[in-house]
């Protein structure tokens, strides 16, 4: 290996073991490699032609959730998530990614009507190969044990999209744009819809941001930059032609990828550079957005004592950790439900998703969710709201393992219950 910046970013850090004390996996691993510091040591010798291993280092550097634990932790501001990501991105050039990945981020994440062909096929698979598990966050599908995903469950795929069930001339121009992410079209399109419905309670026209590719943050902690350069230009074209004032994201890790990590693609002196910074200087979090244009003073009065301290909030790690995002969530919910809301026991904590790392080592972030959902419910939690696409995916799974009583939903669905209570009722004053 050999990349001068790479070089630059690992030199700050001290090596003080700060990121051990917090680090997601190193409970589960127990071994220092596991941790950025350990990452960092073997890419100073990588980088130094001591160790010429590479498949090992993409091996380590493959083996993190970047949840940013250890970057928020860090006393010398050591950007790790960075680091990672370089290194990964390196290494993809140099020896390749899984032919699954390219496939997956390249042909089908770049192409909205190639996302909507795998949510059909996926769906006619579900029903044909797989058994129906009933909880209370909806119909799951589950693997079977012998085929080697440990008892995982999926959630029933629609028919329909939530941008596909919307008319033609619906919400085609607005002076808000809902970037509404795969996730929440594609597998949840209840999501979609709670969140457009109830970003329009604003007041403001709202346009539903059509034909989007995925966001592109798969493709990049993946290292494959070039997927993720292709999801990302498209997007940042439109969006920059369509002029919005505010760009709405009800997925934390979407609103990551638009507010932070597009910078790492597209630098200043790119020809893209100046729609990145139009698009970064309007994307917000579905929470902000609903306390600043007023939408929770328009609620009902949620009854008081309902469901008394049983709807907890989730902090994702894109979103109120890296991204500073956790209290406005919480406020919003509060507003909704009331007394129903409580601090949950874990809340703070990593699901235990990291995109793809689900994928590839199952029953580790199994074991990290798990722990989440067990802790949250001994708690006394019974329903999990949270903004991430990702960590309802995960939650949803990990809740049908542990406690298919416990209900995973986003906290815009909980919202436009609130909205909906006594018919609109008196908002608050």
């Amino acid at each position: 290996m050999r990349d001068e910046e790479l070089q630059s970013l690992i030199g700050l850090c001290a090596k003080c073991g700060t990121c051990r004390t917090v680090c997601t996996l190193y409970p589960e691993r127990k071994a220092e490699i596991a941790v950025a510091r350990g990452k960092v040591a073997l890419l100073e010798a990588a980088l130094a032609g001591e160790d010429d291993g590479v498949e090992d280092v993409q091996e380590a550097l493959t083996d993190c959730l970047l949840c940013g634990r250890c970057e928020r932790s860090c006393p010398n501001q050591v950007l790790v998530e960075e680091i990672v990501m370089k290194g990964r991105a390196d290494l993809a050039e140099e020896i390749g990614i899984p032919a699954w990945k390219s496939v997956l981020f390249g042909k089908v994440m770049a192409s909205a009507a190639a996302t909507g062909i795998a949510r059909k096929a996926g769906a006619a698979a579900e029903r044909l190969l797989l058994s129906r598990v009933p909880t209370a966050s909806g119909l799951h599908y589950r693997f079977p044990e012998g085929v080697g995903a440990g008892g995982r469950t999926l959630p029933e795929l629609p028919a329909r999209g939530f941008i596909e069930s919307l008319g033609k001339r619906e919400a085609v121009a607005g002076e808000v744009m809902l970037f509404v992410g795969c996730v929440f079209d594609h597998v949840f399109p209840q999501v979609g819809g709670a969140a457009y419905k109830t970003v329009k309670a604003s007041g403001k026209s709202v346009a539903v941001f059509r034909d989007a590719a995925c966001c592109g943050l798969p493709a990049m902690v993946s290292g494959d930059r070039a997927s993720a350069m292709a999801c990302v230009e498209g997007n940042l074209r439109r969006l920059r032609a369509a002029e919005p004032g505010t760009i709405v994201f009800p997925c934390g890790s979407c609103l990551l990828m638009f507010k932070r990590n597009v910078f790492s693609l597209i630098p200043r002196g790119n020809p893209l550079y100046e729609d990145a910074v139009f698009v970064s200087d309007r994307a917000v979090d579905y929470a902000s957005f609903l306390l600043a244009t007023g939408v929770v003073d328009r609620l009902p009065d949620p009854p008081e004592g309902e469901r008394a301290g049983e709807i907890g909030y989730h902090d994702p790690c894109h979103l109120s950790g890296t991204l500073g995002k956790g209290p406005e969530g919480r406020e919003v919910l509060s507003r909704a439900v009331g007394t129903a809301f409580a601090e949950m026991a874990g809340a703070d904590r990593c699901c235990g998703y990291g995109g793809t790392f689900n994928v590839r080592d199952y029953p580790t972030s199994a074991r990290i969710g798990e722990n989440k959902v067990t802790l949250a419910a001994r708690g006394g939690t019974k329903v999990i709201s949270t903004a991430c696409s990702g960590c309802i995916l995960q939650m949803r799974d990990m809740a049908a393992r542990v406690d298919p009583s416990l209900r995973v939903v986003h906290i815009a669905e909980l919202v436009l219950q609130a909205l909906s209570r006594d018919g609109g009722g008196a908002s608050r004053r």
